[in-house]
């Protein structure tokens, strides 16, 4: 796999929520995600990703999931726990891109990601961010990325 670097992830309106789950139910998640966003009115627009904030290997995950949406404003309950950004940016990403096999090759991405940052001497400086895409063929593939500097 090649690691790719000084990328970016930038994007306007986006909206996040924190979650847990077990790894295999992270569609559960985005679906209760959705859900949510539809119920106030809140139109996705089908851009996707999402930060790990536990190890890979924990049980039980925590992440952060993000959706793009149409809407330039937005006010959702407080209890909902739902975070609108008008703009996101991560900036000096080390990024792996998954074009096939996307969830027996995320683990693998994972460690060739750490084991790039580790072996260059970076200090990592984001969790790691999984971004879906489509490609201009239609397919979805997947960008494995985490900021590192020197």
């Amino acid at each position: 796999m090649i690691v790719a670097e000084n990328r970016s992830i930038k994007h306007r309106n986006i909206v996040s929520k924190l979650y847990s789950f077990v790894p295999a139910e992270i569609g559960i998640a985005l679906e209760d995600f959705r859900g949510i966003l539809e119920q106030h009115g809140v139109t996705p627009d089908g851009r996707l990703f999402f930060s790990m904030l536990s190890e890979p290997t924990a049980d039980v995950m925590t992440a952060e999931l993000f959706m793009g949406i149409e809407e330039g404003d937005i006010t959702l309950p407080p209890e909902e726990e739902v975070m609108f950004r008008s703009y996101f940016e991560i900036r000096n990403l080390h990024t792996i891109r998954l074009m096939e096999d996307i969830d027996a090759q995320s683990q693998v991405a994972y460690w060739e990601l750490a084991k790039h940052v580790d072996a260059g001497g970076y200090h990592q400086t984001t969790p790691v961010f999984v971004e879906y895409k489509q490609s201009p063929q239609g397919g979805t593939y997947v960008e494995m990325s985490v900021g590192a500097v020197r």
